[in-house]
């Protein structure tokens, strides 16, 4: 192809993927430019795999309420490849020099990836908030609930209340689907690949904070690492990882 033809092709891929206003969105305000520029990236790269997540999570929850299993999948397994690259990419910020996140971190004033609304909808779109009331007839939005409806549609009792009684039926209608081996329980076993991906994520987070700036108060009025390590710990499906654990025990 002509030198004209490959610019029209450049043109229109350097268009399609908006490059211009891109790679303008990263401005460093230290002087410390390289340091500022990788940790910039990190995060934006970080908040556009979030956007992906988010958008197959959706995606997963409107394939359960139609019951296909496969595309559910699917977008199950795109999740985790994508947890993964999260979790990876921690790596450039644990090579920053030594101090350099002390150097710049005056320049974030109270900005914290706390305030991140995206992570803060991942979790809401995981499993429902404690104690968020059930209606008569529940609508599926959130991936738990999603499940829920997916297996009662499959003829199990999998009540939707946060109640010890739902919990009980829950319980012994989850041990009968992986006690089947079939697909049910594989959705189940991708359902915990995105909790513990996820859960990984964030003892990742923490981990890399330990490093650059140890326990020092947080930016955004958290209180840093104790933050941090207080939500590792946390289970989308703890249902799920109690059955596993009971099925995987000795005796």
């Amino acid at each position: 192809m002509d030198a004209e033809g490959g610019g029209l092709i450049v043109a229109g891929y350097h268009k399609y993927l908006e490059l211009d206003q891109l790679l303008s969105l990263q401005r460093p305000r230290t002087e410390h430019t390289a340091t500022e520029l990788a940790f910039i990236i990190v995060h934006q790269v970080s908040e556009l795999w979030f956007k992906l997540i988010i958008d197959d999570i959706r995606s997963t929850i409107q394939a359960l309420c139609e019951h296909d299993t496969g595309a559910a999948m699917r977008r199950l397994s795109r999740i985790h490849e994508v947890e993964h690259l999260l979790v990876d990419q921690f790596v450039i910020i644990d090579q920053l020099p030594l101090g350099g996140f002390g150097a710049l971190r005056p320049a974030l004033g109270t900005a914290s990836a706390a305030e991140s609304q995206q992570f803060a909808v991942i979790e809401r779109l995981s499993s429902p908030p404690a104690g968020r009331p059930v209606a008569p007839t529940p609508v599926a939005q959130d991936l738990w609930t999603a499940l829920c409806l997916y297996v009662g549609g499959d003829g199990y009792d999998m009540p939707t209340e946060n109640t010890e009684e739902a919990r009980a039926l829950r319980h012994k209608a989850l041990l009968d689907i992986y006690r089947q081996c079939g697909q049910t329980s594989a959705l189940c076993e991708a359902l915990l690949d995105h909790d513990q991906s996820f859960c990984l994520w964030r003892q990742r987070h923490a981990l890399t904070v330990a490093r650059q700036i140890g326990d020092v108060p947080g930016t955004g009025g958290t209180s840093g690492l104790a933050y941090l390590e207080g939500r590792s710990s946390r289970r989308f499906f703890p249902e799920l990882w109690s059955v596993r654990a009971e099925l995987g025990s000795p005796g």
